[in-house]
């Protein structure tokens, strides 16, 4: 499992309420179509075709694609910050929404995300605070997921009632199932989803 950064800032629109409510998150370049089912040797043609770039926008801009697209995985975690919290993301798959049109001020290329819990700015120790600082687009953490200590601040913000956002509604036989579940993964010897695990339970029992 790995940890990723990625600006909530997008063509000078902050993004952090959309990407919370709807469950994603995005980056720009729009007009490349649906990268998923375009072959990479192509995307470079695209992006010239459309944007213009020159050659060290092209080189950055096909280096954030590409980690977006095909270096994230479902089950990675990622971090989007506002002035005072870092929100903690567990990412889905990626898919190309374009159902609004494909305008640069539009996000058409997505992750769904399951967001888990919100840690103070200031309770984040330094190497997350470092990848929080990066100027690139998106980054990813380069120390084990272990090391950035997310899992205790997930904690204390369960304990505390603090929630985002509001949780599906799902019936009584469908939560005990996954309890079921997430118990089972506590006993795992992945550390990644031992974590993982009690970050949901705790978010579950939550009062």
């Amino acid at each position: 499992m790995n940890l990723y950064h990625i600006q909530s800032t997008v063509h000078g629109i902050n993004r952090v309420k959309s990407f919370l409510e709807e469950h994603f998150i995005g980056i720009a370049w729009s007009g490349t179509g649906d990268l998923e089912h375009t072959p990479p040797e192509l995307w470079k043609e695209k992006l010239v075709e459309h944007y213009g770039f020159d050659e060290w926008e092209l080189a950055s801009t096909l280096a954030t694609l590409h980690m977006f697209v095909n270096l994230m995985q479902d089950g990675d975690y990622v971090l989007i910050n506002d002035d005072e919290w870092t929100y903690v993301g567990d990412i889905g798959d990626y898919y190309y929404d374009d159902s609004a049109g494909t305008e640069e001020d539009l996000i058409c290329h997505r992750r769904g995300v399951t967001w888990l819990g919100r840690i103070p700015l200031a309770e984040l120790n330094d190497k997350v605070q470092a990848l929080q600082n990066d100027s690139s687009i998106l980054a990813k953490f380069e120390y084990p997921v272990s090391l950035a200590e997310l899992d205790r601040g997930l904690a204390v913000t369960a304990a505390s009632g603090a929630v985002i956002p509001p949780p599906v509604e799902v019936d009584e036989a469908t939560i005990q199932a996954a309890l079921h579940v997430l118990r089972e993964a506590l006993q795992s010897e992945e550390e990644e989803l031992r974590i993982r695990a009690a970050t949901a339970i705790l978010q579950y029992a939550k009062p």
